[in-house]
């Protein structure tokens, strides 16, 4: 019998959490035909003698929505292994979009996810429409399965307009916009997004529009998810990065009461005003099991660090004047952050201000700069460069950018006392089998973030102490596609799609990423190199990724 391909000899950990085996795996028509001895030709036969053969990771939290105009790969996700992306995460999508309205939501997710407006205006074409012609475009053009939520911004925009972004909906409105998420999910969508972050900005300075919905507005529209048979719901509350609130609390059961479905949360993590919020969700998540209700936070296996450009960062939006600045043409920008007056408010706002990401401007050093006659900043820090230069680091750092119109990269310098709590809270949320491996955020944020190569750091540095091998696959395929009710992925059995994953375990992996800059006006973005455990990527038995092809170190 022929098959399209045979895999030979791998070490085949199918996705289930059961031990892994020895056998070869036959693909016909995109799907599993045979696993075991397999006998007969194949047009394309691969030797996996030493690899492990897994099914090809789910990432469930992205934005990669954008980025598939022009990269149909979703670089880097294929070369840690991902072969199913979900996007349209946070309640940030562009559609459904009044024509009007395209500019405003793409405004909306250049400062919300740092993704760059020149990028956009290059390679983004979307004239409007629903969920349905959103992704007709792309059809037959990208490399690997994608997955869209329908976004609460983005629907509270349709609905309301520009009234979203000032107040709580009327019973009318709310009514409106639970048609709008119905017809996203007769058309396919995945599931509700949503988030009340209140560092959460839109290019206009004004909250995003999802923080202005009251409980009951996003409780009846994750109650449209229970007319379908699938279908999850995504949700950050205001009060996540603290543990949850007790209004937030309820407010996550009512949302699983009403639609039914399984409730994803943000990524658990210490922070500075609250180091034991992640213990605290941990303890909710339990809660909430034991009375029926699924709540999966995610675990942050990724290498963790802030990068940023004040080009294009929204990590000081929390602070007015911060945020006032920020905004408007480069060169504007420039000369407003050069006036003294301007820089004393910057000052005492980096003190008074609660942020969420709270961290002193001296930690900054510079990661990146775009003139060859300022490559000596590299590794600097904004206090080292002070005490060079006179003032204060803020100076420093605030200085050096203008001097590169604002694209001077910068990333904070790691701290070992922190990173070794943070690998604590990493190894517990990694032991807890309701936590979901995610929080990459592919496709947002790519000078200031990219959390990828979760995949691949979570098979180097946390198999086989503390989870299996085994395990760890299945919390990167078997567990999503089962919460997401993907029933032909996530596994390697005879029937399922044929999206395949060859890992060499033994050989060691780039650590350090390099940072790229795209073909396109994108941003620089990092991790693009930090090169993944994936030797061979398959697709529906096509092959989409090889290692050996790559531009990778």
């Amino acid at each position: 019998m022929a098959y399209d391909l045979v895999i030979r000899g791998g070490n085949v950990v199918d996705g289930t959490g059961l031990p892994g085996f020895t056998a070869d795996v036959a693909v016909r028509d995109g799907r599993i035909a045979a696993i075991g001895r397999v006998e007969g030709e194949a047009q394309r036969t691969v030797d996996a003698d030493g690899l492990v053969v897994a099914p090809g990771f789910i990432d469930v939290h992205t934005h990669y929505d954008v980025q598939l105009d022009w990269d149909p790969v979703a670089s880097p996700a294929m070369q840690h292994g991902v072969t199913t992306v979900l996007t349209g995460n946070c309640g940030f999508t562009l559609y459904p979009a009044k024509p009007e309205d395209v500019d405003w939501l793409t405004g909306m997710l250049t400062r919300v996810e740092g993704m760059s407006r020149e990028a956009m205006r290059e390679g983004f074409r979307f004239g409007g429409g629903g969920f349905a012609d959103y992704w007709r475009r792309l059809e037959g053009k990208l490399a690997l399965n994608v997955g869209g939520y329908v976004g609460h911004s983005a629907v509270r925009r349709y609905a309301m307009g520009d009234a979203a972004s000032e107040r709580a909906a009327t019973p009318t409105e709310i009514e409106t916009m639970k048609e709008l998420v119905r017809a996203a999910m007769r058309e396919g969508a995945v599931g509700f997004s949503t988030s009340q972050l209140d560092i959460h900005v839109g290019a206009d300075g004004r909250g995003v529009p999802s923080n202005f919905a009251a409980p009951e507005e996003i409780t009846e529209l994750c109650s449209v998810l229970a007319e379908f048979p699938y279908g999850a719901v995504e949700i950050i509350p205001r009060s996540h990065s603290i543990g949850h609130d007790d209004a937030d609390r309820a407010l996550l059961y009512a949302v699983a009461r009403a639609s039914g479905k399984p409730v994803e949360i943000g990524p658990l993590g210490p922070t500075p005003d609250a180091p034991m919020a992640w213990q605290r969700t941990l303890e909710f998540m339990r809660e909430a099991r034991a009375q029926g209700v699924r709540i999966h936070p995610q675990f942050t296996s990724q290498q963790l660090g802030l990068h940023l450009r004040l080009a294009d960062t929204f990590v000081f939006d929390e602070m007015p004047s911060w945020l006032s600045a920020l905004q408007g043409p480069i060169p504007e920008r420039c000369r407003v952050l050069a006036d003294p007056a301007l820089r004393d408010r910057l000052r005492h706002e980096l003190k008074s201000v609660q942020r969420a990401a709270p961290f002193p401007i001296e930690v900054l050093e510079v990661e990146f700069a775009r003139d060859e006659k300022n490559r000596a900043w590299i590794g600097r820090s904004s206090g080292e460069l002070a005490a060079e230069r006179g003032g204060d680091a803020l100076d420093a750092f605030l200085d050096v950018s203008i001097a590169e119109d604002l694209a001077t990269g910068w990333r904070t310098r790691p701290n070992p006392a922190a990173q070794e709590f943070i690998a604590k809270v990493v190894r517990a949320s990694v032991l807890e089998p309701l936590v979901m491996a995610g929080s990459s955020d592919g496709g947002a944020h790519l000078a200031s973030f990219t959390g990828a190569d979760y995949t691949t750091r979570l098979l180097t540095d946390w198999v086989p102490d503390p989870i299996s091998l085994e395990h760890a696959v299945w919390r990167l395929a078997g567990m999503p596609a089962a919460v997401h009710g993907l029933v032909d992925r996530g596994v390697i059995r005879t029937g399922a799609k044929a999206d395949l994953v060859l890992i060499d375990l033994e050989t060691p992996w780039v650590v350090e990423p390099e940072r790229l800059r795209s073909k396109s006006k994108n941003t620089p973005f990092d991790a693009a190199r930090l090169q993944g455990r994936a030797l061979l990527t398959f697709v529906a038995g096509r092959l989409v990724y090889n290692y050996a092809d790559s531009s990778g170190p």
